[in-house]
Parts: C-alpha cells; structure tokens; sequence
C-alpha cells in the first residue's frame, strides 16, 4: 500500500498543466442564438429570462448549440441551478473523440453525477459514479475538460471525476438524450437554469487535480471497490430490512422483551444470509423501567404537558409532587438562586447549543436541583428542533445527594413557563412518576463473519448498538447504523468477495443505559484483541455521509487518507476528521485497537434522537445505502491490505 501512494505523489507531481486558448462564450444572455431547441417528447418550454437560459419542466427539456464544437481537447464551463423537481439539472451531451456522452448532474433521483456512458455502463452504474446532495435555488459551477483519453469534471472547483477512457467504448445512454447530439444542455423532470456557458480549446491535456487520488488503491481493489458502491447504491434491501425490524419490534430497551425477540429474529436472519460464527453473546445489563407518568400544568391554566423521564430516575411518590417551578437558564443561575429553589421543581430552561454541551443539563440536572433544595426536576429536552416532542435519555445521581425524580419537557412549554415567570407569574406543576430500576436482566451481542481467505485469525470489526430508548422504533439511533453494517457484509458475500481478513459483524447492546455491551464484548474477546485491525461503528444516525472520523497512529494515516479520497471522489463522502469517540469501539481503543466512524450530515438527528419520532420514515433509502457504501469501502479495504493496519 506504501508503494501505491508513493506511486501516486510521483505520478501526481509529474503533471503539467494545461495550456488553454481563450474562454468563448456559448450564450449571449439575450436569445437562443447558436442554440435550438431539442425536439423531446413532452418537452417543457425553453425561455431566455434575466439573461438567463431556462429549461421549464417537462418530462426531458432541452437545447442544441447549432454551431460547431471541437472533438477533443477541449474545455466547457457553465453554471447551473435546479428550480424545481429532484432529478438531473444538466445533463451535457457533449463530443468525444468520434462518438458522445453525457455528463450527468443530480440523476437518479437527485443526487448522482457520472458519465453516461462507459463500456456500456451508464451515469448511475460505472467508475465515474459519484454523489452529491443538490439544492434547489442553489448556483453550481460546473466545468469538464475533454480530452483523447481522459474526461475530467469539477463541481464548485472540487473534481468529481477523473476518468482514463484509455481503450473504453464511449457512447450515449441509449433512447431519446440521443437527439441532444452533439452538444447540448438537458434536464430530467426538472425546471434549470444556465448562466456563463463557455468554451476553450486545450493545447495539451487537461490538467489532473489532485484531489482524488484514486491512483494510490492497487487497481484489483479499486475494482472490488467499485463494484461494492455500485451494488449497494444500487440497493433498498437495507432500507427493506431495517422497516421490518422496526415495524415488527417497536422499540429495543435493554431488558424488554422487544429487544430480546429482535435478536432472536436477527439471529435468525444472519443465518439465512449464510454467515458464518453466528451467535449471541450474553451480557447482564441494567434494567430501569418506565411505568406510567405525566405532567400536568396546574397553574396559571390545566393543561396536560408533553413529557418523558430521564433514563435512571427515580419516582414521585404514589399521588405524584404539585409544586410551584423556578425556572432557570444555567447552572450558574440556579446556584445564585438556590433560596428559590426550597421545596419547588426546577425547570432548567438550557436552550440547545451543541450535544456535548447542552447534553450537561440532562445529565446533573436532578443532582444540582437536589443540592438546592428541590422537589423534582425538569429539563428543556436536548434538541434545536421540536414539534412539542420531549427527549429521554440517561441521568446521574450523586451518592452524597437525595435523589429526586428527573424528567424532561419540550422546549416549547419550558419556554412557556419562562415567560409567565418573567411577568410575575409563578406557574404550578404536578409531576407523576411510576419509574423503577429492576434486577439487572440478561441481554446479547450479536456476532457474525465473513471468514477472511487468507488470515481469518485477524479481525476488522464492523456494527453498531441494537438496544435503542423505549420510545419510537430506534430507527436512527442506531437501527440504521447496525443496517449499514449488516448490509455492507451481506452484499460482501453477494458478491463473492471474500478478504484477507475476517470482517466481523458486532451488534451491541446496551449502548443507551451503560455501554454493558461494549464492555462484555471487549471481556470475552479479550485474548484476540492483538488481532483485531481496527473496529468502526455507526452511532450518528443514517443521513448522507461526509466521511470517516479516524483515531489510530500516525503511520496509519496515509492509508486512511487513500481510502478517505476514494470515498470523497466515488461517494462525495471524503472528509476526514481525527477523533472516532464512538462509545462501543471506545473500549477497543483502550487495548490498542485503531478506531473509525462513519460521519454524516446529521444537522436532523437531534430532532429525533430519544423520541417517539425516531422511526423508520426518517430514515432515508437512497442515504442509508450511501452509509452503508461507506462502511463496506473501508472494512473490505482494510481487512485486504497485505499487511495490517499500522498500530
């Protein structure tokens, strides 16, 4: 693998920029001059507009440049913007060498640019295939450089593919884009728009950006790569699956019955997939129960409050606790008015700034309310977002502090509470709880593998946690992270692909109330641990990936790296960030064992995370299958690599 990359620094350094005549304009902003429009079936109207170039939505609208354009070694550069719909925005046919393609951006239901087509493979199917999230209203400039043997394309000055068309038959999807021959703009259900349409002929070769460097992936893995992507991409079984678990068991708390059945139907799916080692692990796991509660608003007006108990928290006594509210907005706050706080419930009114930080309030909250003389306490639920839906989670108590019940309310009605006390207005709250901690319950890992060809005793380890909170469907967290695992495997052995290395499906449990899981897997594991590569888990939700987040030694990284930019050219997924901190692998990294993350656009996971609107509706098909991509890229990689993963 050393020997690739230093191949690739040598090879990358080597290029010579291209030398370029002017740039030409295509379109004048005042007419169609130079352009006609293509005579699709259903075609949209075409309309010059503020100098701009419209395609209005049909079923495929688009135009011709009537003059003559260059075969090769050439350059176009255009912005364009997607107004309406969700499929390709443009769609460049263009000329190449004695034959067409076209350049497709936001295809396949909005998200993939590619060429179609290659050796018969189109946009969606090939090794120019890459993805992207594309929103509407929004300016992208595009570039492509054309030359004898290489298509390049650039999105906002990022490559987005690199093509060597070296020996590769290069033609036209077949059907009607036919008729965009031999140079023009195109858009798919959709209403675009094009501004600043140039073209420049090249001297030489177009230049190459380093961006991408495909060429540090030995050839034989790039292709067993390439076909993981596509297969999966390609794919909902993952999605499919994940449903049936999440309609059929609901929920997943440690100790539930849900949880249980769960696993004995994963157990017993693993093996229909023909995994081998498939088995469940036992792990003793706390075991808190809800029971029946509620808050009701009692003063200034009755009204029932939306809310849910922390995770860990005792209950109120049988009749429940009616007491006024002092409400605050820190921690600070609370302790310069801990006079005020004698006998009434807190109200920590936190607006959210991050999870790591807001998060803070959730876990002290009932301790610093308890020192201060407090009945009960409540929380403004950790989110940036809600529609009056209340968040659980775990809680602590201190052994020095009575405890007292803890539990949380929407941000609205905190919010709420806040202001009548800003007017003078002393609300009254009356909390019930039924909440109990039983005897610690039995639970399971569950384990399967893929048996590696060559070095089976070596591990690259691969899941997420399946316990999720006793409300929703844990679809987000974390039934999609455990599915993008399941499923990279499961298309692993489709496929025929069989490692080096074993890959080893983990899925723990107990993740939300102790992490019981993560320990008891490090425990029984114990003396092979030297021989696991590196571990990675999914516990950030399933929304379009960005990338990985990686925490290792430093000989490591260039591998990392590669791997890194392949995602980022094949997945639009190539950020990499140091620091995995996921909380099952955690006790991994403590003996040694490098760990990674999948990172994703996870702006929405608060809003559902330890809700009752964390189900499977949330979940995105075409977004889990990209995680799900990503996860089988760097397993695959790493358990095939001749030697292992640098420690």
């Amino acid at each position: 693998m050393k020997a690739f990359l230093l191949a690739w620094v040598l090879a990358s350094t080597a290029l010579l920029a291209a030398r370029a005549a002017e740039w030409q304009s295509l379109f004048d902003g005042k007419s169609l001059a130079g352009w006609s429009v293509t005579p699709f079936a259903g075609h949209g109207d075409v309309e010059i507009t503020d100098g701009l170039l419209v395609l209005n939505q049909g079923i495929l609208t688009g135009v011709n440049f009537t003059n003559a354009t260059p075969k090769v070694d050439y350059e176009v550069e255009l912005e364009a913007r997607r107004t309406q719909g969700i499929d390709f925005f443009c769609g460049l046919t263009f000329p190449v060498r004695d034959s067409f393609a076209t350049l497709v951006v936001g295809g396949w239901g909005g998200s993939v640019v590619g060429i179609s087509s290659i050796n018969g493979e189109d946009a969606a199917h090939n090794a120019t295939t890459t993805y992207r999230r594309f929103e509407n209203d929004h300016w992208y400039k595009i570039r492509l450089a054309v030359t004898a043997d290489k298509l390049n394309a650039w999105i906002d000055g990022a490559a987005v593919i690199q093509a060597d068309i070296r020996g590769k038959t290069i033609a036209l999807r077949a059907g009607e884009i036919e008729a965009s021959k031999p140079f023009g703009l195109a858009s798919w259900s959709t209403a675009a728009e094009f501004r600043n349409l140039r073209l420049r002929r090249l001297e030489t070769a177009a230049p190459l950006p380093l961006a991408s460097p495909r060429g540090a992936l030995p050839e034989p893995l790039l292709k067993d790569l390439d076909r993981l992507v596509g297969s999966i991409t390609n794919s909902t079984a993952g999605w499919q699956r994940l449903a049936t678990l999440c309609d059929t068991f609901g929920s997943r708390f440690t100790g539930s019955t849900n949880l249980e059945g769960a696993l004995d139907w994963i157990l017993g799916q693993l093996n229909q997939d023909g995994f081998s080692n498939v088995h469940g692990e036992p792990v003793t796991v706390p075991h808190w129960i809800r029971g029946e509660e509620s808050a009701e608003l009692i003063s200034p007006r009755a009204e029932s409050l939306p809310m849910l108990g922390l995770g860990g928290s005792i209950a109120t006594p049988r009749g429940g606790i009616t007491a006024p509210v002092l409400v605050v907005h820190t921690m600070e706050e609370l302790r310069q008015r801990k006079q005020d706080a004698v006998g009434k419930i807190v109200v920590f009114d936190v607006p959210y700034t991050d999870y790591g930080t807001t998060v803070a309030i959730r876990v002290r909250g009932a301790i610093e309310a308890s020192k201060a003389g407090a009945r009960a306490s409540l929380i403004r639920s950790v989110t940036p977002f809600s529609l009056r839906t209340p968040h659980t989670g775990v809680m602590q108590y201190d052994t020095n502090v009575a405890r007292i019940p803890h539990a949380a309310l929407t941000p609205e009605d905190t919010a709420r509470l806040a202001r009548w006390q800003d007017r003078g207005i002393t609300p009254v709250v009356r909390l019930r709880m039924a909440a109990r901690t039983a005897s610690p319950a039995r639970s399971r890992n569950v384990i399967a593998e893929l048996r590696g060809r060559e070095k089976p005793e070596e591990v690259v380890v691969i899941g997420g946690h399946i316990d999720s909170w006793d409300v929703g469907q844990g679809a987000q967290d974390d039934g999609g992270g455990c599915l993008a695992a399941w499923e990279a495997l499961r298309i692993m052995k489709q496929l025929g692909l069989r490692p080096r290395r074993t890959i080893r499906l983990v899925l723990w449990t107990n993740e939300e109330t102790g992490g019981a899981g993560s320990k008891a897997y490090r425990d029984q594991h114990q003396g092979e641990l030297a021989r696991h590569i590196v571990a990675m888990e999914s516990d950030s939700g399933t929304f379009a990936p960005t990338g990985i987040a990686f925490t290792g030694s430093r000989a490591a990284k260039p591998i990392i790296q590669s791997l890194s930019a392949f995602l980022g050219s094949r997945l639009n997924a190539g950020k990499l960030e140091e620091g995995a901190g996921e909380m099952d692998i955690a006790p991994l990294l403590a003996e040694g064992v490098p760990n990674l993350g999948l990172r994703v656009q996870r702006e929405r996971y608060f809003w559902y995370h330890h809700t009752a609107a964390d189900t499977v509706d949330k979940v995105d098909p075409t977004d889990l299958a990209h995680c799900t991509a990503v996860t089988a890229v760097m397993a695959y990689a790493l358990a095939e690599l001749e030697t292992p993963l640098p420690r």
